[in-house]
């Protein structure tokens, strides 16, 4: 792993400071200690691909906001609305496709923009 640009580690920190989040409260929120968070914020490492969606939420920010050049393949739509389907070639909510196909799709999307095999990838659904 490259060592991170230091605008990030410094952006890091004045955007968690911004949300009013201390340091264990961010982590807390990714599920990774606070010494990960410190360390990101030292820019001694960088956060791993699968963090930065829900650190990019968890800062109120898109993800190609957070200056990683991972981010920049990943800003994906929070929200999947019609035209969000439209532009991801996936039929609207409701519109055909059978959901077992749609759950496989979804899971290589995953995959794909979180740089992990599709095997990689749970989807539960809560109803």
């Amino acid at each position: 792993m490259t060592e991170p640009p230091k605008e990030f580690a410094q952006q890091l920190r004045s955007l968690r400071e911004a949300q009013g989040l201390s340091v264990r409260s961010l982590a807390s929120l990714l599920g990774v200690s606070k010494v990960t968070v410190w360390k990101w914020e030292k820019g001694d490492s960088r956060p791993r691909p699968r963090f930065i969606v829900p650190l990019a939420r968890a800062l109120d920010v898109a993800p190609v906001q957070l200056r990683l050049p991972e981010a920049a393949m990943i800003d994906l739509p929070d929200q999947l609305d019609v035209e969000a389907a439209d532009a991801l070639e996936l039929p609207p909510p409701g519109k055909g496709e059978p959901l077992p196909d749609v759950i496989e799709r979804a899971k290589r999307m995953i995959a794909e923009a979180s740089g992990v095999g599709p095997k990689n990838i749970t989807i539960s659904i809560e109803y």
